[in-house]
């Protein structure tokens, strides 16, 4: 009798942990997509500059292109973390 209401337990837990991560999955490469099309769109970005240049353009090009590559690993910590700071 124990041994059958330990093992419908254990086989409960071990669905609800399944299907909760399950569910989170599209969530994440939904947002993996949205960081690679906005880095991508900063990549062109400074292509375009240098094609112009335009010192101060390739300058900011430059920097928006570092802040879409760092922003996305700054939010996985803060994901992994559990805590955002405030905006």
């Amino acid at each position: 009798m124990m041994r059958t209401l330990i093992g419908w337990t254990v086989g409960a837990a071990c669905a609800t942990v399944i299907v909760s991560g399950i569910s989170t999955v599209p969530v994440q490469g939904q947002d993996m997509r949205h960081e690679r099309k906005d880095i991508e769109t900063s990549r062109q970005q400074l292509r375009e500059a240098y094609r112009s240049g335009d010192p101060a353009a390739i300058k900011t090009a430059r920097e928006n292109y570092q802040k879409a590559r760092n922003e996305p690993s700054m939010d996985r910590r803060e994901r992994r973390s559990g805590t955002q700071e405030p905006k």
